[in-house]
């Protein structure tokens, strides 16, 4: 591998939106319809105000691949914490992982995800958490080879007719 894994700095949040960020949602739209991205929105702008809100918050980090200067790859994560009730302790939930081609395969998902391993037992988190499309075969793979399985099922139902 030749990327390089670092936190994300301000002047990489416009091509991380631009370079990863939106391909990355048009793949995820093509897995699953419920991943439709807006068409009344400027998609660049408004992921540009979400990653520099991300910036500056506590619970929040983001990895960037850097290769030869250019964005490779990214991880998103954020701590979530349990109600009181419950005797778990934190958890880091990895909202996003993606690696543009040709990347992919070459170690960078890999290099990303023990970031998010580190910062989760920086942050003393019992366990990293994430969600994966059932239809996202490959991505599902990546994760259980990485010792990842099956905690619950999240069900969906729509809600209304036609969605």
């Amino acid at each position: 591998m030749s990327a390089t894994v670092r936190r994300l700095r301000e002047g990489d949040v416009r091509p991380l939106v631009e370079d990863l960020w939106l391909p990355f949602a048009r793949e995820m739209e093509s897995v699953a319809d419920r991943n439709r991205l807006a068409d009344d929105v400027d998609l660049v702008e408004r992921g540009v105000e979400h990653r520099e809100g991300r910036l500056a918050a506590d619970g929040a980090v983001t990895w960037v691949a850097v290769d030869g200067g250019d964005l490779v790859g990214y991880a998103a994560a954020s701590v979530e914490s349990p109600p009181p009730v419950f005797a778990a302790g934190d958890r880091l939930h990895l909202g996003e992982l993606y690696v543009r081609e040709p990347y992919r395969g070459e170690g960078v998902a890999g290099a990303l995800l023990d970031r998010v391993d580190e910062t989760a037992a920086a942050r003393d988190c019992e366990r990293v958490t994430l969600d994966v499309d059932v239809a996202n075969e490959r991505a599902r793979a990546f994760y259980e080879k990485r010792g990842f399985a099956v905690a619950r099922h999240r069900m969906t139902d729509r809600t209304r007719d036609g969605e």
